[in-house]
C-alpha cells in the first residue's frame, strides 16, 4: 500500500460518497420544488439568489406544518398551543445561534430580514452614539440597504460617511480603508459576499483592523451565512 494512503472504515466510505452524491447539482435541484417547473417548455434555470433564494422542500414543509399544527402566539399566550410554538420558535433560535456559534441564544435576534437588522442598529445604536465629527466607514460595494440608513444617521447626528473605493478587479482597495481608519473612526459597516459582484471580503482581517482604532464593526453576512462558517 502507498505510505500516503488513507484506509477509510466501509461505514464511513458509505457515507462520505453518499454525502459527496447529495452534492451533486441534479441532486440539489430535486429540492427546490420551483426549479421542476417548465418555463416556455424549458427547464427552469434560477440564478437571481442574490436578489431572492428559492426555498428548498425542507424549508416549505417546516413553514406548512407550522402552520397547519403549531400556529399561535408566540410569548403571548398560556394555552398549550402557544406555548408549543414558543418552543418551536426557541429551538429556532438555538439553531441559528450553533450556526453562527454565538455564545447565547439571547445574541439572536428575528428581524424580517437584513434591510430591517441594519436599521435597527442605525437607529437604535446609531443614532444614540454618534455626534458630530464621528465617523462611518462604508465600501463602494454596499447594497443600498447599507447605505441609506447611514446616510440619514449622518444628517442627524452630523457624523461623517467615508466610503472604501474598489479596485477594477471588483476588489476593496485595502490600503485606502487602512488609511481611513482613525481616532475619529466610530463604525465599521461592511458587506462580507457583495449580492452583485459575489466579492468575498477578508472580513476578519478587517475587523481586526477596525478593533484597533476602537470602532465597532456591523457586518453585512446576508449573501454569506448561507454557504461558508462566519465565526
Amino acid at each position: 500500500m502507498n505510505a500516503l494512503a488513507t484506509v477509510i472504515p466501509t461505514q464511513d466510505a458509505n457515507a462520505l460518497a453518499a454525502a459527496k452524491d447529495a452534492l451533486v447539482p441534479s441532486r440539489l435541484a430535486r429540492d427546490f420544488p420551483i426549479l421542476s417547473r417548465p418555463v416556455r417548455g424549458k427547464r427552469l434555470v434560477y440564478l437571481d439568489n442574490g436578489a431572492t433564494t428559492q426555498k428548498p422542500e425542507a424549508v416549505i414543509e417546516a413553514e406548512r406544518r407550522f402552520y397547519r399544527e403549531s400556529n399561535a402566539n408566540i410569548h403571548r399566550g398560556v394555552h398549550w398551543l402557544s406555548q408549543h410554538a414558543t418552543d418551536l420558535y426557541e429551538q429556532a433560535r438555538e439553531r441559528v445561534q450553533r450556526l453562527l456559534n454565538a455564545a447565547r441564544a439571547a445574541e439572536i435576534v428575528f428581524t424580517r430580514g437584513t434591510t430591517e437588522s441594519i436599521n435597527l442598529v442605525a437607529y437604535s445604536w446609531g443614532r444614540a452614539n454618534l455626534k458630530a465629527g464621528d465617523e462611518i466607514v462604508l465600501t463602494g460595494m454596499e447594497h443600498h440597504s447599507n447605505i441609506v440608513p447611514w446616510q440619514l444617521v449622518c444628517e442627524q447626528t452630523g457624523a461623517v460617511l467615508k466610503v472604501v473605493p474598489l479596485t477594477d478587479r471588483g476588489e476593496l482597495r485595502l490600503d485606502v480603508y487602512e488609511s481611513m481608519l482613525g481616532p475619529r473612526t466610530r463604525l465599521v459597516s461592511v458587506v462580507h459576499v457583495s449580492n452583485a459582484l459575489g466579492t468575498v471580503n477578508p472580513v476578519a482581517a478587517m475587523i481586526e483592523r477596525a478593533h484597533a482604532v476602537g470602532a465597532r464593526v456591523l457586518v453585512d453576512g446576508a449573501q454569506a451565512v448561507a454557504h461558508q462558517p462566519v465565526d
